[in-house]
């Protein structure tokens, strides 16, 4: 085999390296409802294991399926996650509606509804009801998250 022949075989083995990373790369992800990026619904769900601990920063993305108030709403998780969507409460205005995709920084905590009701004006208890001792994250940032173009 030539040096020609043998540079050009390495260029190809190469192209089809790079085109077969781009292709892996481009389907991750692609299996969770709304676009859910960084730590998972589930994650923040979990008790313990790869769990995200109370009191640790989160970043989520994700579909709102539901706008409980001005301060709160519920994000959900991946298409085949069978637990309850998970709860987010802001210190400021939302601003969200049902179906944006948002991202959401903020801790974990476990939800309690006589602790965070007033300084979270969240209305009606029985609204919260099924949020009770589970898991939910105080945001620090709500954003929307730019829909992908059609090309994409």
């Amino acid at each position: 085999m030539s040096i020609d022949q043998l540079k050009f075989w390495m260029r190809a083995l190469s192209a089809a390296a790079v085109a077969s990373s781009v292709l892996a790369l481009s389907a991750c992800g692609e299996d969770t409802a709304g676009g859910e990026q960084g730590t998972d619904v589930e994650d923040v769900q979990e008790d313990g294991g790869e769990g995200a601990d109370v009191g640790s920063t989160v970043t989520v993305s994700s579909e709102v399926t539901e706008v409980l108030s001005s301060q709160s709403f519920r994000l959900e998780g991946a298409d085949d996650w069978e637990n309850d969507p998970l709860l987010v409460v802001s210190a400021e205005q939302a601003n969200v509606s049902e179906g944006d995709v948002v991202e959401v920084t903020g801790t974990v905590e476990d939800f309690d509804y006589t602790t965070y009701s007033e300084d979270y004006e969240l209305g009606d208890e029985g609204v919260y009801e099924d949020f009770d001792d589970q898991r939910f994250i105080v945001a620090d940032q709500v954003s929307p998250v730019a829909s992908p173009s059609p090309d994409e």
